[in-house]
């Protein structure tokens, strides 16, 4: 399926197996799951960060103009809300459908059911592709271009906060009673839920990859040297998984525990959990967007050269 734009934004699969998806042109597209158009919302802004979707089925998701949107599941407005800067992050939603999403203004903002503002809180510097994690206990997670990693409490005011060696474009990922993130550098951080720092490893190389967790509670990202690494919850090296290119993307994990990534070199990969393939599928283009995996195990994954690709298992 083609759009009129890049796709840097990573698709999100609904419950019905509608895909969402953003592109540069400004569009978010509603799309079924054999690749028809169902409708197509035209914001008139590029769109970086992926949608996401409420438990009542609204579509969120921000533009570079600093504007959120609410979409209803036909493809009509539902509210927007401008914020002070641009939004190349994704939004997280919550049980009572409160949107949280950062922007380039520096503030993690808090937006209701019905558009309005129910807070915000300012970093120290921009954020730029660092997107909200919900915790458990519904604490938010947030980095930084101040080089702080930020939990607030759900009223907005802040519960903690740690200083890393650099920026954080990396969104966090939590783990079994700890938050993990990357910042700008190459270090991947293992914070304990009170706020101290339990390990840091080196990936060697800068990164802009969110990290993910398995169920093993190992840890997978990706850098710029095209390394996807396996860190073990210990803070050690498991295993790396080279590709040709810089990778930007970051890895998902299915139910079994398979690993897949994106490259610049054009390939999706699929990697088993002791770091062999498992096999890869040439797309051609650079892949920055991540995938998303449907009921029934088909990958999304959207491309710089404006396509939406299937794939099926």
């Amino acid at each position: 399926m083609s759009s009129a734009g890049e796709i840097w934004s990573s698709p999100v699969v609904g419950a019905d197996g509608v895909v969402y998806v953003g592109s540069t042109d400004g569009k978010l597209l509603s799309v079924t799951p054999k690749g028809k158009i169902l409708w197509v919302f035209k914001s008139g802004d590029e769109i970086f960060g992926s949608p996401a979707i409420g438990a009542t089925g609204v579509i969120y998701f921000g533009s570079v103009s600093g504007r959120m949107y609410a979409v209803n599941p036909d493809g009509k407005t539902k509210w927007k809300f401008q914020a002070a800067g641009a939004i190349h992050s994704s939004p997280a939603c919550v049980d009572k459908e409160t949107v949280y999403f950062s922007s380039y203004d520096g503030k993690l903002y808090a937006v209701g059911t019905n558009g309005k503002l129910l807070w915000s809180y300012k970093t120290g510097d921009a954020i730029m592709l660092s997107s909200p994690a919900i915790g458990k206990d519904k604490t938010i997670y947030i980095g930084s271009w101040d080089k702080h990693l930020y939990a607030l409490n759900q009223d907005g005011t802040l519960k903690w906060r740690l200083e890393v060696e650099a920026k954080i474009d990396s969104t966090p990922a939590i783990s079994n009673g700890a938050v993990c993130v990357v910042d700008m550098s190459g270090k991947l951080y293992f914070v304990n839920l009170d706020g101290t720092l339990k390990w840091a490893f080196d990936l060697g190389c800068r990164s802009h990859s969110s990290p993910a967790v398995g169920a093993d509670e190992t840890i997978y990202v990706g850098a710029q040297d095209g390394n996807l690494s396996a860190v073990t919850k210990e803070g050690t090296l498991k295993w790396k998984f080279k590709t040709k290119k810089p990778i930007t993307a970051s890895p998902v994990i299915d139910a079994n525990g398979t690993i897949y990534i994106g490259s610049w070199d054009g390939y999706l990969y699929a990697i088993q959990t002791d770091g062999t393939p498992k096999w890869n599928v040439k797309i051609g283009e650079p892949l920055l967007s991540s995938p998303a995996i449907s009921a029934n195990s088909t990958l999304y994954v959207g491309c710089v050269d404006w396509k939406l690709y299937a794939i099926g298992q």
